[in-house]
């Protein structure tokens, strides 16, 4: 990839030939385009990086300049200067655009790992995979919240790489199963609550117990007795709480010992 983001060369491409990809980039942010108007300084303003790809122009990294740069100049095209690549194909694409830094807005994790995906990044595509075989999909954007799609994107990731497939697999299911693919149960402190409780007492839990005591605890609860924390925890250990306290409950036999 490196050799690649040398072979490019500065030309003028008009505004009505340059593409927006919908496989890999995100949406037009408005707002941005008007801080980007507001502010705008020709001389610190980068060009738009494009991909020339079976005689199209693919922009990768400066759509939001572009529509800029075409508002200001009363919404008519007119020729911008950019960096051209060529020789690429759309995963080289997906994964520059990933990449991208300096002036551009920072990417989601959501949109970051929507565009390794399509950039065919292993372990990207891995946890995508696994994602779905429980039933699940990625909401990349984090706008719209629906049933059984993940919005807490890069917790999610994280979790992904630090426990491994198999414990995230398994955890993921419980969780659908307890609360029915409801948005509220992928927030990241029930994730990492879930998570670490599988990972404490694997092979210890019954997972007919586990499941009947969170179906008696709404989502957002783990949130917010982590918060208040009443047992004076730290970081993912003040989640675990309220997860393992409705699991023993108030029956002594067959109670989990407290491991964190």
């Amino acid at each position: 990839m490196n050799s690649i983001k040398t072979l490019y060369k500065l030309m003028e491409v008009s505004s009505r030939d340059l593409e927006i990809p919908d496989a890999y980039q995100r949406k037009l942010n408005t707002e941005r385009v008007a801080k980007i108007v507001a502010g705008f300084n020709e001389r610190i303003a980068n060009e738009p990086k494009v991909s020339f790809r079976d005689g199209h122009y693919y922009v990768f990294d400066g759509q939001h300049t572009i529509v800029a740069r075409k508002h200001m100049n009363g919404n008519n095209d007119l020729p911008i200067l950019c960096k051209v690549y060529t020789g690429m194909t759309v995963e080289q694409e997906a994964l520059l655009f990933a990449e991208q830094n300096g002036f551009s807005a920072p990417l989601t994790a959501g949109i970051k790992l929507r565009a390794k995906v399509v950039g065919g990044d292993a372990i990207s595509k891995a946890f995508l995979a696994a994602t779905n075989r429980v039933g699940l999909s990625l909401n990349y954007d984090s706008q719209q919240l629906t049933d059984y799609r993940v919005g807490c994107v890069g917790t999610a990731f994280r979790l992904y790489k630090q426990m491994g497939e198999p414990l995230y697999c398994e955890t993921m299911r419980l969780i659908v199963a307890a609360w029915e693919g409801k948005p509220d149960s992928f927030r990241a402190s029930v994730l990492k609550g879930m998570m670490h409780f599988v990972e404490l007492y694997h092979g210890e839990f019954s997972e007919e117990r586990l499941l009947r005591a969170l179906r008696n605890i709404h989502p957002v609860d783990i949130y917010r007795i982590g918060q208040d924390d009443p047992a004076k925890l730290r970081g993912w250990k003040k989640y675990v709480f309220p997860i393992y306290t409705a699991y023993n409950g108030k029956c002594r036999k067959d109670a989990l010992p407290m491991k964190f």
